[in-house]
């Protein structure tokens, strides 16, 4: 595929142009499929599939064409060539601009400009204009005395009058950046906090700094979504709609806390509770990592009218094979929220004997309902183990009301899953105790939902499903686990047991209650194991190292 060379290359770079233009040059890659996790975060970057979680929700309509500015390495071009509209690529960095002829060879409807992303010889040609990633590099590539505005206004110029910009940048006060997480540009601890003080450089802008630069480059209607962890490699995003809703729970899309890709710094406080706190507030908008905003001259903006009821979407794309990932969306309705999930190439449902995934195709969302995770971390943050240990113990007494004794035949096809997949016999004592259908495997503390006033619990989301029969222990020590886990992030905030565990007080309740007498934590592990690999492999038919044919 030919590059088109026009006027004000520029020579950014980030060190990872040459290994890419390598790789995209000697194989044909699926976007979709797993790259190492082990991979620097420079080359990573590039390579995960989350990066196109960003764009991949939107309904973008099949009329009008896609200018993309500053279209980087290609990560997000390699989404939008799969549209039907005609996409014009332009990148400042003519080796950059290499890579994405490399990446996307194949695309028809693509056509690619090494250029600077000002002066292009457009002039209302293009319904969708995006800036991703690029306006707080503006100083460094823009002439003139206001480089970001100046950006801005040439995207307007670029668009129809009924068309929309996409912009995605950092929030400069956003709450990892309130944590004390190195800048991303700049590397420096609060230095967009604290206003960029010295030379110029990369710089983001709070929120009321964006909404009117936008005003006064021509957009004064912004619809705004919030990436997270953050626009680069979000799994998640969240409407500001959402934030405000009444009985939507917006703090478990939230990944939290924040990880720096260096490894080296850790947020000096809780994000979680932090967030909780302004979600209840209702100022969470301003502090979040990231902004993803739809910015239109006009409120009749297409885009605007056909995502104006997405609340909220989830992405499962980097940790299983294209079978196996989603997209969950949380849509809008005259009645309410409803739930609805697909998977994220359309592929159909594929067939194991061991089990499948199930992905419901739509749901109602039960507002006002709060997961018993939620409500044990919730717990947890305020103090109070002994109430997160009644509320975990009430998960436990719940899911032990749904199970039976063994039935003729269970426990032997549980025995033959275990020797088949595994390589060994867990859970040896569930034969004379009670059991639950397969379909109830991921009816963990996240997925069962209580209402805090009347007490109705619901079961949801129930994608994992084996076609055995399990012990009741082992969905038990299921949700123990995940409440062990989704703690340990915040024992640096909590004052909670060095190595892992529960609070002491928590535990100690825990530990009496009759149910937690029947766990198996080495049968547990060695299920975990094979779980996760039969997902990461798209195989639920896996056989651990040991197992027999």
């Amino acid at each position: 595929m030919d590059v088109t060379v026009g006027q004000g290359t520029i020579g950014y770079r980030d060190g990872a142009e040459a290994a890419l233009l390598r790789f995209f040059s000697a194989h044909d890659v699926d976007e979709y499929e797993l790259f190492p996790r082990d991979a620097p975060w420079a080359l990573r970057y590039h390579l995960t599939p989350r990066r196109k979680t960003l764009l991949s929700w939107l309904d973008c309509g099949t009329d009008g064409r896609i200018l993309e500015l500053g279209a980087g390495c290609g990560a997000l071009t390699a989404h939008l060539v799969t549209l039907p509209q005609a996409i014009t690529a332009v990148e400042g960095s003519p080796e950059r601009a290499a890579v994405i002829a490399a990446r996307c060879r194949r695309a028809t409807n693509l056509e690619i400009v090494a250029a600077n992303a000002v002066g292009l010889p457009y002039q209302g040609d293009f319904a969708i204009v995006t800036l991703i990633g690029v306006l707080e590099y503006a100083a460094a590539f823009v002439p003139g005395p206001r480089p970001h505005e100046r950006l801005l206004a040439e995207a307007r110029r670029y668009l129809t009058d009924d068309g929309c910009l996409i912009l995605a940048i950092e929030n400069r006060m956003g709450h990892k950046y309130l944590a004390g997480l190195p800048e991303d540009h700049t590397g420096r601890p609060y230095h967009g906090i604290n206003g960029y003080p010295g030379p110029g450089g990369a710089r983001t802008f709070d929120r009321p700094t964006l909404q009117a630069l936008l005003a006064r480059a021509g957009f004064p209607v912004t619809r705004w979504y919030y990436p997270s962890p953050d626009y680069k490699t979000p799994d998640s995003i969240v409407a500001e709609a959402a934030l405000s809703l009444g009985g939507f729970q917006s703090l478990p899309l939230l990944e939290l806390p924040s990880a720096d890709p260096g490894g080296r710094s850790r947020p000096a406080f809780s994000e979680r509770a932090f967030v909780r706190s302004a979600l209840a507030a209702g100022t969470a908008g301003p502090i979040m990592n990231s902004f993803l905003v739809l910015a239109a001259p006009s409120p009749n903006a297409p885009l605007l009218a056909a995502n104006a009821r997405t609340l909220a979407v989830a992405v499962n794309a980097d940790a299983c094979p294209p079978r196996f990932q989603t997209m969950t969306r949380f849509v809008a309705t005259d009645t309410g929220v409803a739930v609805e999930r697909r998977n994220l190439h359309g592929l159909p449902p594929s067939v194991f004997a061991s089990g499948r995934q199930h992905v419901k195709a739509r749901e109602t969302y039960h507002l006002g309902y709060v997961s018993f995770l939620e409500a044990i971390l919730d717990a947890v943050e305020d103090g109070d183990p002994t109430g997160a240990a009644r509320t975990l113990t009430a998960w436990m007494e719940f899911l032990a009301s749904r199970s039976r004794p063994a039935s003729p035949g269970g426990p032997e096809g549980f025995a033959a899953f275990c020797r088949e997949r595994l390589g060994r016999t867990i859970y040896p004592e569930a034969a004379a105790g009670r059991w639950l259908p397969g379909n109830l495997l991921d009816a963990h503390p996240g997925n069962v939902l209580r209402h805090p006033a009347t007490g109705d619990i619901r079961v949801i989301d129930l994608e994992w499903q084996l076609a055995c029969d399990i012990p009741l222990a082992l969905l038990l020590d299921r949700g123990v686990n995940l409440v062990g886990q989704k703690l340990a992030p915040l024992r640096p905030y909590l004052d909670l047991p060095e190595g892992g565990g529960l609070p002491a007080a928590m535990d100690a309740l825990l530990s009496r209650h009759p149910l937690s007498r029947l766990s198996d934590v080495a049968g547990l592990e060695a299920f975990t194991q094979w779980l996760f690999a039969a997902v990461t492999n798209g195989n639920l038919d896996h056989r651990q190292g040991g197992a027999q044919p």
